[in-house]
């Protein structure tokens, strides 16, 4: 799985188009959200093979910032405090959180700024894709 970071317009139809042309080629998205920061949007989606997502993307116009393997984690969903806990973790290894939403498995996805550290960090809450 991938995490794809597009840019969008802040315009009535963005997203529609981004939805259309992934579903017309196959991509289904896993997971994701959109923020509007200013007048830009940022999505982020979880695909299952994000260079081809890229590649549709761009041949239609849509700015794709990147395309990064996330770290997919499982909190404990019957346990308060479980988003804070890992937040921790990776606060204490000096790892900074750049993404952070959840997939339709109800797993935890992060884009950090050390993959490498935040894998450290976080096997407590490591699962098998």
């Amino acid at each position: 799985m991938q995490d794809i970071h597009i840019i969008l317009k802040n315009d009535p139809g963005e997203l529609a188009r981004v939805g259309e042309i992934l579903g017309k080629n196959r991509i289904g998205l896993e997971g994701g959200g959109v923020f509007t920061v200013n007048n830009q949007c940022h999505a982020h989606f979880l695909v299952e093979d994000g260079e081809k997502a890229r590649f549709f993307l761009t041949q239609n116009g849509i700015e794709v910032k990147s395309v990064v393997s996330p770290l997919i984690r499982k909190l404990k969903q019957e346990q308060p405090g479980e988003l804070g806990t890992i937040a921790k973790a990776l606060a204490d290894k000096g790892v900074n959180i750049i993404v952070q939403y959840s997939d339709h498995d109800n797993r935890l996805i992060l884009v950090t700024d050390n993959d490498t550290l935040a894998d450290d960090a976080t096997t407590d809450w490591a699962i098998q894709i």
